[in-house]
């Protein structure tokens, strides 16, 4: 070593892996640490995320959990199995992910709401708007009835039937894709209850039961070649379906105007 170059540190070698366009590792090559230069890489994918979340629900209705695996929604996803596995460590964290996505909006976010539910809002969060509990079961019925009916309702099918077989399994799946918003439908309806619009003895849990079972059976039963005629008349089966319910338990429809008018901002 010359004189001129003993003291003089190098900049530390590492090793950076080649990628070609599939997301696959093919090599490695070594590259400088601290020296400035950076290679330009490759493109982030801006739909990685949401087309892997999408093939693997697919799959999972099509196969099961069982027949769903990393390869295949990679191979399917034309991805790299790398980069579904920097972001989900296994097969059940990304279905889960998946499932909940699908879910899409709540419609609870639209308060049926109790006159004390106004000064109960965190601070900075805006008060959604109020709601009467028939509103808010129509809104209910419809989300479901477009999930089942969607392109991924089959995943939602074969889920409530594995979620029973495997417990263990899917326990954290079930956790995250139905019981979190099924307890926050509960809650709703309880609100209606406190609000005095439902009779006190009136059980939440019946009541959506009655209305979930309807609109699943509805659904369910139908022959696929009679699901176009089903979508068709689906507005007036879900209006005449949800006052059955309403009415059988006893709701008040005039309070409940009354109160979402006492609840509603001026000029509203």
């Amino acid at each position: 070593m010359s004189p001129a170059t003993q003291g003089t540190p190098r900049p530390a070698t590492r090793l950076a892996a080649v990628v070609d366009a599939s997301g696959t590792v093919t090599s490695s090559r070594a590259v400088r640490r601290g020296t400035g230069a950076r290679g330009r890489g490759r493109p982030r994918d801006p739909g990685l995320e949401e087309r892997t979340r999408l093939v693997a629900l697919e799959l999972f209705g099509k196969r099961g959990f069982s027949g769903l695996t990393i390869d295949e929604v990679a191979a399917t996803a034309k991805i790299g199995k790398s980069s579904i596995y920097l972001r989900w460590p296994d097969k059940q964290t990304l279905l889960a992910d998946a499932l909940r996505g699908i879910q899409g909006a709540d419609p609870s976010q639209a308060a049926t709401g109790t006159d004390d539910d106004a000064d109960e809002q965190p601070e900075g969060r805006s008060t959604p708007e109020p709601q009467t509990l028939r509103d808010y079961l129509l809104a209910h019925v419809h989300r479901r009835a477009d999930l089942y009916l969607g392109p991924y309702g089959l995943a939602m099918l074969r889920l409530y039937v594995e979620a029973r077989a495997y417990p263990e399994l899917f326990g954290a799946i079930r956790e995250q894709a139905i019981s979190r918003l099924v307890l926050d439908e509960r809650e709703r309806v309880t609100q209606a209850v406190r609000a005095g619009v439902l009779p006190p003895d009136a059980a939440p849990v019946r009541i959506l039961d009655a209305v979930e079972g309807a609109i699943f059976m509805h659904l369910l039963v139908t022959p696929p070649e009679l699901l176009d005629r089903v979508r068709a008349g689906l507005d007036d089966y879900v209006e005449r379906m949800v006052d059955d319910q309403l009415r059988a338990a006893g709701y008040d429809a005039q309070a409940d105007a009354e109160r979402v008018r006492r609840l509603s901002p001026p000029g509203s």
